[in-house]
C-alpha cells in the first residue's frame, strides 16, 4: 500500500494557511466585539483577557493546519493492473514442505508399497524371498520418481572415475572425504555422483485432505 496526497503538499498547506488566517481574523474581530474592546482593537483585547483572546484567534488556524496534515496523508491502495490481480487471486499457494513430503511418501506407498516394506520385519525371510519382493517395490517406486521428479547428477561421471573439485565448490552439494589437506582444487575418486531435483510435480488435491494419511485402512466385508 502506498500513500498518496491530493492535492499537492504545497497547495494544500498554502490553502490551509489562507483559510486559517481568514478564520483567525474573523475570530479576532468577533473577540473584540464580545470583549468590549472594539474601539481599542485586538491589542486591547489581548491586554484585557489574553488567554481567552489568544485561544479564540489561534483555534481556527490550528484547526485548519491539523486538517491539512491529516487529510493529506490518507492512504490509498496502489493501482494494481487488473490482470495481475486476477492471476494473484487464481494462483494456488505452493504446498508446505511437510505436506509435499507426505504427499510424495503417499505416492510411493500407493505405487510401490514402500511404507509396508520399510515397516516389515525382514529377519524371518531369506535373501531370495526379500529379493523377489524388492523387485516389485523397486518398479513401483521408480515409476513414481520418474513421473514426479526430474533428477540430475551433481557431478558428471561414473562411480570410480577420477574427478576434480574446483575452488569455490558448494559444501552442501559436494562432500569431500579422505585425506583432505590445504585448499581446493582437490582431486579424488568419485564415490557417488549425488542427485539434484531439477523439477518436482505433485498431483493436485481437492478439498481439505488430511495429508498425514499415507494409506487408508482397508476393510473387506464378506
Amino acid at each position: 500500500m502506498t500513500t498518496e496526497r491530493s492535492p499537492s503538499s504545497a497547495r494544500r498547506w498554502i490553502g490551509a494557511c489562507l483559510a486559517g488566517g481568514g478564520l483567525a481574523a474573523a475570530a479576532a474581530y468577533a473577540a473584540t466585539q464580545m470583549l468590549g474592546a472594539a474601539e481599542s482593537g485586538l491589542a486591547a483585547a489581548f491586554v484585557t483577557m489574553p488567554a481567552a483572546t489568544a485561544t479564540i484567534v489561534a483555534a481556527p488556524l490550528v484547526a485548519a493546519l491539523v486538517t491539512a496534515l491529516l487529510g493529506g496523508g490518507s492512504p490509498r491502495a496502489a493501482a494494481v493492473p487488473g490482470g495481475a490481480a486476477v492471476e494473484a487471486k487464481r494462483a494456488a499457494p505452493p504446498p508446505e514442505r511437510g505436506e509435499a513430503a507426505l504427499r510424495l511418501l503417499a505416492l510411493l506407498q500407493q505405487e510401490g508399497r514402500l511404507v509396508d516394506f520399510l515397516e516389515e520385519d525382514l529377519a524371518p525371510y531369506s535373501d531370495a524371498q526379500i529379493g523377489s519382493a524388492v523387485r516389485a517395490i523397486h518398479g513401483g517406486c521408480r515409476a513414481v520418481l520418474k513421473d514426479r521428479l526430474d533428477l540430475a547428477p551433481i557431478l558428471p561421471g561414473a562411480e570410480g572415475a577420477t574427478v576434480t573439485v574446483e575452488r569455490g565448490f558448494d559444501p552442501a552439494a559436494v562432500r569431500v572425504t579422505g585425506n583432505v589437506r590445504g585448499e581446493p582444487p582437490y582431486q579424488g575418486v568419485l564415490r557417488h555422483p549425488g542427485w539434484r531435483s531439477v523439477a518436482f510435480r505433485l498431483p493436485e488435491t481437492t478439498g481439505d485432505r488430511d495429508h498425514t494419511i499415507l494409506a487408508p485402512a482397508e476393510v473387506e466385508v464378506p
